[in-house]
């Protein structure tokens, strides 16, 4: 089967009148609001990062088209928002908000 990650089927192809076609995710997760103040944070900074409206609790920073880049835009933003000291690595072992605030609470 694989993640969900690896299910992305990513539509590339251009139709007739060149319009681009996003990628679809096949294994989408539903979306669950956060619960806590610094949740609410860590949503709206994901979002920020990802260029997006609303980023979920079970979000995957990856799998919302995350990569090396805004990933380390939005650890900047987290660290600087929160006065921490995140690294990129907790972000590949942290990649969704629930996960990355149960990591803070450690």
């Amino acid at each position: 089967m694989g993640t969900a990650r690896e299910q992305v089927v990513a539509q590339v192809a251009h139709t007739p009148d060149a319009q681009r076609y996003e990628p679809v995710f096949t294994n989408p997760t539903a979306y669950r609001a956060p619960e806590t103040p610094r949740q609410e944070t860590l949503c709206a900074l994901f979002a920020e990062a990802l260029a997006t409206t609303r980023v979920g609790l079970d979000d995957d920073f990856f799998d919302l088209g995350g990569q090396s880049l805004n990933g380390i835009r939005l650890i900047n933003l987290i660290n600087k928002t929160l006065g921490l000291e995140l690294s990129i690595d907790e972000l590949f072992d942290y990649p969704t908000v629930a996960e990355l605030d149960q990591h803070l609470a450690g």
